[in-house]
C-alpha cells in the first residue's frame, strides 16, 4: 500500500484530557514529560505503531464550550473524547458534539475515546459503561461513529490502541461499506462487488465455477485455494444465507454474503484489499486515473470513433446473460433487467432512455436497441462511454474498446468511410413544429436503426446551428436536413437535403440511409470539387517537396564523398 497522510484531530470538552492524552504520546515516544494547554501538531514515527505506511500526524484542539474546533476541517479522522468518570463528558458526545457533526456536514470517521480508565474501579463499572451507556447507543444513532475504545492517560494505557485504531478506521473505513445500526451492506458496497464479480465472471454466464474463484483468489491475494478453503468458503456462504445454493457454484449473492461475514468477522481489512485491487477509492467511485488516456483523432476534421467489434461482442454478451434469465426465454430484456446492468455505476451518465429509441417496443429492450443506444452514446463522448463500460463490469482497455473512422476533410477519405456504422443527421429549423415537435418532444437526440446502421438524430434551431454547427471547420455531422423555410446557410462540406414537414418524418429518414450508402454520398457537385481539392499538394508545393529531398539526398552523397576524399 502506498504511503497515506493521516491527520488525527482530538476533539471534547475542556477537561476529558485532550491534551493530557498527546502528552503521554510524547512520552512515550521521547520519553520528556511535557505537560501544555494545547500542544501544536505532533508527528508520530511510523515504526513505533502496526500501520507504518501511515504518516500520522495528532493535532490537539482548544474551543469554546459550545464551538467546534476549526482542525475538523483538516481531520481525516476524528479522536471524540470523554471523561469515563463524569456522566455529564458522556451526555454531551451525543447532545452536542455528534449532532453538531452531523449537521455542519462533517462525515469522517468518529472514533469514541473513553479518557481517565484509572478513575474506574470494577471490571463490571467498566463494560457497562463503555458498552451499553455510551458507545451502543452512539452507534446505532450515528453513521459516522466506528467504533469506541477506552485509554489512560495518566497511567499511559492503551493510548497506542487508539492510534491504532484511528489508522486502521483510515486505512479501511467501515462506514462506506457497512452500516453497524442496520447489519447491513451499503449499497454503494454491493455495487462495487456486483462489478468486481461480473469482471471476475470469465464465461459469462453468471456464476463463478470453482476455477474462477481459485483466479480471484490468486489476482487478488496471490493465495492458491486448495479444495478444503473451496469447501470452507461454500459452508460460510451457506450459514449466512442459511441455504445450499452455493454448493456447486457461487452466485453473486453469495459472494455478497461472504463479504458480510468477512466484516462481522471483523475482517473489514479483506474487503478494502478487494476494493483497491479493482481501483475503488475510499468513496466507493473508481480511481479517474483509469480514464485518462485518450484516443488521438481529429474531430476538427471530421473524424470519429466508433466502439470496436471487441467492445459490442461484450455488450451483447452482457445482453445474453440476461436474456438466459427471462423466462420466456426470448432474446430481449425487461425495463427491470435493463436497469439491473447498470446497478453498479456510481456516477452520473447521460446514456439515452429507451423513449429516444425508434421504434419502441412494449417494456421490453431488443439486442438491435442495445447496441443502438450504445454505439449513438459512444459516437458523441467515447470517454464517458468508456467510464460506464468500466462501471458495469466491462474489463477492456480504451484502445480496444474504440475504432478511429476516417477523416472528413478529403475526397479520398470520404470514400473510405463506407465501413462505418453510426451517422449523425443534423435538423436545422427555425423551431419545432408539426411532425417535428411530435416527434421529438423534447428529446435531445432520437437514435434508430436501419439496415445494421445506428442512425443519432439531433434538432436544432437556427442559431443552435449557428453556435454548435458552425463552430468548428468540420464536425461531427454526416447530414444535414434544413427546413424549406429556414434561412440558415453553412459553408462546411456537409450533404445537405430539405427538410419537408408535409412528407412522413420517417420516409425522409429512410431516404438519407439511401443517399449516404451510395456514391457521392449526397455530397453537391461543388461540393466534391472541393474535397477534391484538399485531395492533394498544389504543383508547386509538391516540385519544391520532390527538389528539397532530391538536395537533401545527394547532399548526403556528396558531402560523404568529400570527406572521404580529405581523409585520403
Amino acid at each position: 500500500m502506498k504511503k497515506r497522510d493521516l491527520k488525527l484531530v482530538v476533539i471534547g470538552d475542556s477537561g476529558v484530557g485532550k491534551s493530557s492524552f498527546v502528552s503521554a504520546l510524547i512520552n512515550q515516544i521521547s520519553n520528556k514529560a511535557s505537560v501544555l494547554d494545547k500542544h501544536p501538531p505532533i508527528n508520530l514515527p511510523s515504526d513505533i505503531l502496526n500501520h507504518p505506511e501511515c504518516i500520522t500526524t495528532i493535532i490537539d484542539t482548544k474551543c469554546a464550550p459550545h464551538q467546534l474546533p476549526q482542525e475538523i476541517q483538516i481531520a481525516d479522522v476524528i479522536l471524540l473524547m470523554y471523561a469515563i468518570d463524569d456522566d455529564g463528558s458522556s451526555e454531551r458526545l451525543k447532545r452536542f458534539w455528534l449532532k453538531e457533526l452531523r449537521e455542519q456536514g462533517y462525515k469522517q470517521p468518529v472514533l469514541i475515546v473513553g479518557n481517565k480508565l484509572d478513575l474506574l474501579g470494577l471490571e463490571e463499572d467498566r463494560d457497562y459503561h463503555r458498552i451499553f451507556k455510551v458507545i451502543k447507543q452512539l452507534v446505532k444513532d450515528f453513521n459516522s461513529v466506528e467504533m469506541g475504545i477506552e485509554c489512560s492517560s495518566i497511567k499511559q494505557q492503551g493510548i497506542y490502541d487508539v492510534i491504532n485504531c484511528a489508522q486502521r478506521s483510515y486505512l479501511y473505513p467501515l462506514a462506506p461499506i457497512y452500516s453497524i445500526a442496520d447489519k447491513s451492506l451499503t449499497e454503494g458496497f454491493k455495487k462495487a462487488l456486483t462489478r468486481i464479480f461480473r469482471i471476475c465472471d470469465r464465461d459469462g454466464d453468471g456464476v463463478w465455477s470453482d476455477i474462477e474463484l481459485e483466479k480471484f483468489q490468486k489476482k487478488v491475494f496471490k493465495r492458491q485455494l486448495d479444495y478444503s478453503d473451496i469447501a470452507g468458503i461454500k459452508d460460510m456462504i451457506e450459514e449466512e444465507l442459511l441455504d445450499n445454493s452455493n454448493k456447486k457454484v457461487i452466485t453473486l449473492e453469495g459472494f455478497i454474503a461472504l463479504q458480510k461475514r468477512g466484516i462481522e468477522l471483523m475482517k473489514i481489512q479483506i474487503c478494502w484489499t478487494i476494493l483497491r485491487f479493482f481501483r475503488y477509492k475510499d468513496d466507493l467511485t473508481l480511481d479517474e486515473s483509469i480514464f485518462t488516456n485518450e484516443l488521438i483523432f481529429d474531430q476538427d476534421a471530421g473524424q470519429t470513433v466508433e466502439l470496436s467489434d471487441i467492445a459490442l461482442s461484450k455488450l451483447k454478451q452482457m445482453f445474453e446473460i440476461r436474456c438466459n434469465f427471462n423466462s420466456q426465454k426470448t432474446n430481449t430484456i425487461n425495463q427491470k433487467q435493463f436497469d439491473d446492468i447498470f446497478y453498479p455505476v456510481m456516477c452520473k451518465t447521460n446514456f439515452p432512455h429507451l423513449n429516444q429509441y425508434y421504434p419502441q417496443e412494449q417494456d421490453i429492450i431488443t439486442l438491435n436497441q442495445w447496441l443502438a443506444m450504445w454505439n449513438a452514446f459512444s459516437f458523441f463522448n467515447y470517454k464517458e462511454a468508456y467510464k460506464l463500460l468500466c462501471y458495469i463490469g466491462i474489463e477492456i482497455k480504451l484502445s480496444d474498446t474504440f475504432k478511429e473512422q476516417n477523416r472528413k476533410d478529403s475526397w479520398s477519405s470520404v470514400q473510405k468511410n463506407i465501413d462505418r456504422k453510426v451517422f449523425h443527421i443534423a435538423i436545422v429549423t427555425r423551431k419545432k413544429h408539426g411532425q417535428l415537435e411530435k416527434q421529438f418532444s423534447n428529446l435531445p437526440l432520437i437514435i434508430t436503426t436501419i439496415q445494421n446502421k445506428t442512425y443519432a438524430i439531433s434538432l436544432y434551431d437556427e442559431l443552435e446551428a449557428e453556435q454548435q454547427i458552425e463552430k468548428r471547420r468540420l464536425s461531427i455531422i454526416d447530414f444535414l436536413l434544413i427546413d424549406q423555410n429556414c434561412q440558415f446557410e453553412t459553408a462546411q462540406l456537409i450533404p445537405i437535403s430539405t427538410y419537408n414537414d408535409q412528407e412522413p418524418f420517417w420516409a425522409q429518414i429512410n431516404n438519407i440511409n439511401g443517399t449516404l450508402h451510395q456514391i457521392p454520398f449526397g455530397y453537391s457537385d461543388y461540393q466534391i470539387q472541393q474535397l477534391k481539392k484538399q485531395n492533394s499538394l498544389p504543383i508547386i508545393e509538391v516540385a519544391g517537396v520532390v527538389t528539397l529531398l532530391t538536395l537533401i539526398l545527394t547532399g548526403g552523397y556528396f558531402l560523404s564523398k568529400k570527406a572521404l576524399l580529405k581523409n585520403k
